[in-house]
């Protein structure tokens, strides 16, 4: 007996959302950390702060390109530079603070941060999804088919544990024994995005612009997370794993840049094919949720079948992020050509 089927989605779950899916509870005992949650879970939250950053970025870049159009025109005047008209590459103008030996230590240390934070979140949640498979076949199944005695494989139970809702991954079964689940590594890598944006104040301050991929891809990744987490929508395990391995990668290159450790032009290509590569099958597999029906294990052993996109919002939670990731793919393919396929 296979344990998922496939098939196509549930025509409820494509209703128009209404929202009013209970917030979760708190994973924390701590008071603090519960009203950080409930805050965080508000849509008003990752809204404001997204709309706020993006448009600030976009208001502060002129002032930024001015300086660096100042600082061109006076060293090309400087060597009587005919091309200096038309500039096509203009120099960083940075601001003072970003030359101060502590400046250069908190980025070092920011990096490093955000380097061992992602490692952490990509081995610890892979790790949980080992374990609670495990526990799920061990514990779970046998007591749902009683004598039965079945050989499921692992797709099967991985599938079964990422979209059951109430005995599943997002599900408090192991938190006794140490082992977090995604509720708390989804929530904290939601958190991580905000903290992210630190990354363009650097970058500003460095005297260069934040580019449109710099701003919408951290704009978006907040409303991503946000949904996902909000609405405990199977699906975002995949942008916890996918992207918090990228970040270990993508964080170790940077601290090795501060330490101006040279890194060869072939990881950094690989970095940026990586990225692209996780948007696309990462979304692959986000829609692939929405064919997928699992045995509904609160039924007492009565083999009843649920889809595992259980009620629309769980749906706009894919939506958005297949939305947010379609462009922001594009966009990469741009810096992708740009930075490794022209020729100079």
């Amino acid at each position: 007996m296979a344990l998922i089927h496939f098939g196509l989605p549930s025509p409820e779950v494509w209703k128009f959302p209404n929202l009013n899916t209970p917030v979760a509870p708190s994973p924390f005992l701590c008071q603090l950390l519960t009203q950080l949650y409930e805050a965080s879970m508000k849509v008003t939250t990752p809204m404001t702060i997204a709309i706020v950053y993006f448009t600030s970025v976009h208001f502060i870049n002129p002032i930024v390109r001015k300086r660096q159009l100042n600082k061109y025109y006076a060293k090309a005047g400087a060597k009587g530079d005919s091309k200096a008209a038309n500039p096509k590459k203009l120099p960083a103008a940075p601001y003072s603070i970003s030359q101060t030996a502590w400046f250069r230590v908190f980025v070092l240390v920011h990096n490093i941060f955000l380097c061992a934070y992602s490692a952490w979140t990509f081995l610890g949640m892979t790790s949980s999804i080992v374990s609670n498979m495990e526990f799920f076949k061990g514990s779970i199944l046998p007591s749902f088919f009683q004598d039965q005695e079945f050989t499921y494989r692992k797709v099967e139970v991985f599938f079964q544990l990422i979209c059951d809702s109430k005995q599943g991954v997002f599900s408090r079964l192991l938190n006794d024994t140490g082992i977090h689940n995604l509720e708390v590594f989804g929530f904290w890598f939601y958190i991580s995005k905000f903290y992210e944006v630190i990354d363009t104040i650097i970058i500003l301050l460095k005297g260069r612009e934040s580019s449109l991929l710099q701003s919408y891809h951290h704009a978006g990744a907040m409303m991503c997370m946000w949904a996902g987490i909000r609405f405990q929508s199977p699906p975002i395990w995949i942008f916890v794993v996918f992207n918090s391995f990228i970040h270990s990668l993508m964080y170790f290159y940077f601290s090795l840049s501060c330490l101006h450790i040279r890194v060869p032009n072939i990881f950094k290509r690989l970095l940026t094919t990586l990225q692209i590569t996780q948007f696309v099958i990462g979304g692959s597999i986000a829609i692939l949720h929405a064919f997928v029906w699992i045995i509904d294990t609160s039924t007492s052993g009565e083999l009843e079948l649920i889809s595992c996109i259980s009620n629309p919002d769980q749906a706009l939670s894919i939506l958005i992020n297949v939305a947010y990731l379609t462009p922001l793919t594009m966009l990469f393919g741009a810096f992708y050509i740009d930075s490794y396929l022209k020729r100079k």
